[in-house]
This record gives structure tokens, C-alpha cells and sequence, in this order.
């Protein structure tokens, strides 16, 4: 007698009759918009605090140690923005030099509205 199977799928995530054939997909897809939504969150974390901090700058009013804060601050939130890009490319790197399915075809999805 030959057991019957049934396919479990998932109805929120898109062609999950696709992914139970090829996890390997599934999980590249996974990592990929994970890791889009984490750089989408590291931009936005970026432009409020450079927005804050231009603020505090313009706001100084001639006190000397409010303006070396500010100028720390813009120079933290376009440091951390470039640490965040500089990670992108280094997995982008690995991938091509490891020859990782997965990070070699890495790349960044911004959401639209169109």
C-alpha cells in the first residue's frame, strides 16, 4: 500500500508550491529580503538621525560644545551608513570568491509603491 502524501502550503508566501521542491530557494529568498528589510531599517535609522543631528547643528547658538556634538553625531550617522553599504559589498565579495549561490546574486530590493 503506498501512503498518501499531502503538500502543506503556506498561502501568505508567494509560489510556496515552488519553495517545497527547492528549500534551497526558499531559504536564499528568505535571507535576501531579510536582508533588504534590515538595510531598508539601517537607511531610515540613518536619515533620522542625520536629520536630528542637523538640527542640533544649526541649533548650536555659538556654545562650542554643542557644535562638536553635532558634528560627532553627523559624522557617527554617515560612518554607521557607510559600515552598513561596506558589509553589503563585503558578502557580495564572499559570495563571489566562495562561490556562494546565495550572496553571489545578493542584492538590494527597495520597496515602491509602484
Amino acid at each position: 500500500m503506498k501512503p498518501i502524501l499531502a503538500q502543506v502550503t503556506n498561502p501568505i508566501i508567494k509560489d510556496s508550491n515552488k519553495y517545497i521542491a527547492d528549500p534551497a530557494g526558499f531559504f536564499n529568498n528568505f535571507i535576501q529580503g531579510l536582508f533588504s528589510f534590515s538595510m531598508l531599517i539601517g537607511v531610515i535609522y540613518f536619515i533620522a538621525h542625520f536629520i536630528m543631528a542637523a538640527y542640533r547643528y544649526m541649533s548650536t547658538e555659538g556654545d562650542k560644545t554643542k557644535l562638536e556634538t553635532a558634528k560627532q553625531e553627523i559624522t557617527h550617522a554617515l560612518m554607521g551608513l557607510v559600515i552598513l553599504f561596506s558589509v553589503f559589498a563585503l558578502l557580495k565579495l564572499i559570495g563571489f570568491i566562495f562561490g556562494i549561490k546565495g550572496l553571489d546574486t545578493l542584492q538590494l530590493t527597495w520597496p515602491s509603491l509602484i
